[in-house]
């Protein structure tokens, strides 16, 4: 089972089928208990996940929060605790943790716990990479790019207030006129998809989106320059890889992310590209606790993020190929095949009592 969505199928599940060996994963952020306990039904889903046999979450700060909000909940006992150090940052970022639960005994079941952060599919990145259009479309838009000697910074999100756009955008414009040796030298290219049909309640931050980048191009744009490139619009993923593969810097700096795919795609294109493209990242990411080679940043202090960005404009090369290395290393090992072998692999040992 997948997704908070589905929180409540467990329960339905294990009355009809009681033989069932159930897994969940959960792919967006678990809150800490003091957010999560807002929820009037708290009680309801935690029962209901705790009639699941295993259950998964991206990153273990994650697996102690669901930890710490079962603990204000009912009696249990933690059975295993595991180091996590091997896979995961522990310390100096923002949701490190050194130890997270394994297996957890509630009312005579036990209950296995992981983190196992989500995958990219490089296979199908390098398929498309592998294409011969795509390539000579890249190779020529490269090529044009490097004449203007200008460094381009992508970003692509979901237009979310949690995704923090406009924060983004405002660090971006007050970037610009504190380092005006950069005017004409960058340009951020600001992908946003649009929220589904309907969905009235993201109007004011597109608005304001729409607005922050209208102030900055026009009080910055040249004839041979425009500081934004703003696509209010969703990109076939070719699109998208194209898009990565011609950036020199990924800036995705979300207020909230369960893991963050994007950042992930950026470091496969340009590892199979074998070009040294710079992340920065939020710290507020799942991603961030993964990838010690990205440069990590504050989205909710503005002077975190214009540093973060400087620091990647004037990475020296080197630097910057070693990083991209380190990262694509990662990448390439703990893929979406790894994830989901790995899962069920988990699910399979649930149920054996230690």
């Amino acid at each position: 089972i997948h997704e908070y969505n589905l929180w409540m199928v467990p329960s339905f599940l294990k009355t009809m089928r009681p033989d069932l060996k159930i897994g969940f994963f959960h792919h967006t952020a678990f809150p800490a208990a003091d957010i999560f306990n807002i929820i009037p039904w708290r009680k309801e889903i935690i029962g209901s996940l705790l009639l699941c046999d295993f259950i998964s979450f991206h990153i273990p700060r994650y697996v102690e929060n669901f930890v710490d909000v079962i603990r204000s909940h009912t009696p249990f006992k933690v059975v295993k605790k595991v180091d996590v150090a091997n896979q995961f940052l522990t310390y100096s970022c923002a949701l490190g943790v050194d130890q997270m639960t394994k297996i957890i005994e509630v009312d005579g079941r036990q209950i296995r716990l992981g983190a196992q952060p989500v995958g990219v599919n490089r296979d199908h990145i390098e398929h498309i990479l592998a294409d011969d259009h795509v390539t000579e479309e890249i190779n020529t838009l490269k090529k044009s790019k490097a004449e203007s000697e200008i460094t381009r910074i992508i970003s692509i999100e979901r237009l979310d207030y949690v995704k923090g756009p406009l924060e983004k955008i405002q660090a971006f414009g007050e970037f610009l006129a504190e380092y005006p040796e950069f005017r004409g030298k960058i340009e951020l290219v600001n992908v946003c998809t649009p929220p589904s049909q309907g969905m009235t309640i993201y109007d004011e931050i597109r608005d304001q989106v729409n607005q922050a980048v209208g102030e900055i191009n026009g009080k910055y744009a040249t004839m041979n320059w425009t500081p934004i490139q703003y696509f209010y619009r969703a990109l076939p993923f070719e699109e998208v890889v194209k898009h990565y593969a011609l950036s020199d810097i990924a800036w995705i700096t979300p207020l909230r992310d369960g893991l963050n795919l994007v950042a992930k795609e950026y470091i496969a294109t340009h590892g199979l590209l074998e070009t040294p493209g710079i992340l920065v990242l939020s710290e507020f990411a799942g991603a961030s606790v993964e990838l010690p080679y990205a440069i990590l940043t504050n989205p909710y202090d503005r002077k975190s993020m214009k540093d973060a960005l400087l620091k990647a404009l004037v990475m020296e090369p080197g630097e910057a190929q070693v990083r991209a290395r380190r990262l694509y290393e990662h990448i390439e090992h703990y893929d979406i095949h790894y994830w989901g072998k790995d899962f069920v692999k988990e699910l399979e040992k649930s149920g054996k009592r230690l």
